[in-house]
């Protein structure tokens, strides 16, 4: 077994950056008084779903090993640490957004932004495992900004014009 320098510079550098990065942003956001109530309140929902995107990627890790399919230890751990990250991550925004607006986002946008996001990472995905390239999870980026993009824009009211 060899020992991956890049893999180790990723992992280990990406801990530190991250680190650096939310020490940076608590420090700004203390600076302008951004830590209050409604702050804990976005990201600890933001965290309780996060845990429930957690517990459906589990579920369909277990599936995938129940139809035979074999998987290391670390592309689970991963794909898991991947899935609670970024939902939280993603739900936070959604959250701070929508309750910074003065008109909240329509939950149906949303929800149609979160499903085609979720259609593009599920259908490329399966495509990446079965062929083998996981440079097809490439593609998947400009579908999963548009569901961005579309989830977060707000619909202009006819007042506007």
């Amino acid at each position: 077994m060899e020992v991956q320098i890049g893999g180790l510079v990723g992992l280990y550098g990406g801990a530190v950056i991250g680190i650096i990065a939310w020490w940076f942003g608590r420090r700004m956001a203390k600076k302008q008084r951004g830590l209050d109530e409604l702050h804990d309140h976005i990201w600890q929902k933001a965290r309780s779903i996060s845990w429930f995107f957690t517990l459906a990627s589990l579920y369909i890790l277990f599936t995938l090993i129940m139809f035979g399919m074999e998987l290391r230890a670390a592309m689970v751990l991963g794909v898991i640490m991947l899935v609670h990250f970024a939902s939280w991550g993603i739900t936070g925004v959604v959250l701070s957004i929508n309750m910074n607006m003065e008109e909240p986002l329509k939950p149906s946008k949303v929800k149609f932004g979160i499903f085609i996001v979720a259609l593009s990472v599920i259908c490329f995905g399966i495509l990446s495992i079965t062929t083998g390239i996981w440079w097809f999870l490439l593609a998947s980026v400009p579908p999963n900004t548009i569901g961005i993009i579309f989830a977060l824009t707000p619909e202009k009211s006819s007042e506007e014009f």
